[in-house]
């Protein structure tokens, strides 16, 4: 299960930077319209994947995945990159990709590459913490 993890997070990590760099490519280059479509599919691939890992986490500990800085991490990732993805919708703007995505690139950067191993673990929920207002209350802060 830890290498089916780590393998999502680093394919997550991957469609990201791509993304990120069609994203500036496609704003130097507006007229080449593929730069553009192909970063908004590596973004939704890159949602997908974090939504995966997050559905993954969530079954395996039996509770919403926010009890850790790295699961919070991913989380907010995920909430970064789904919010672009609706920006982009609405506003039909690709600059927005080129801000937001620099942005999921470090935070999810962070998340697998600089906190210690022990720290990225799913651990149980500590008794104060097992509630049913601790989804609402920490998914709302994390996603304003």
């Amino acid at each position: 299960m830890d290498l089916l993890h780590n393998n999502l997070v680093n394919y997550s990590f991957m469609a990201i930077l791509l993304s990120m760099v069609l994203y500036w490519s496609s704003v130097a280059f507006p007229k080449v319209q593929l730069l553009l479509r192909m970063a908004r599919i590596g973004l939704g691939t890159s949602n997908i994947i974090l939504c995966i890992i997050i559905t993954e986490r969530w079954i395996d500990t039996r509770h919403f995945p926010l009890s850790n800085l790295y699961e919070s991490l991913l989380f907010l990732t995920w909430c970064t990159t789904f919010i672009n993805l609706l920006l982009e919708f609405r506003t039909k703007n690709s600059l927005t990709g080129s801000l937001i995505t620099p942005l999921a690139t470090f935070i999810l950067a962070f998340a697998s590459l600089v906190l210690p191993t022990n720290m990225q673990k799913a651990t149980s929920l500590v008794p104060a913490l097992q509630s049913n207002w601790l989804v609402m209350h920490v998914s709302i802060i994390m996603a304003s």
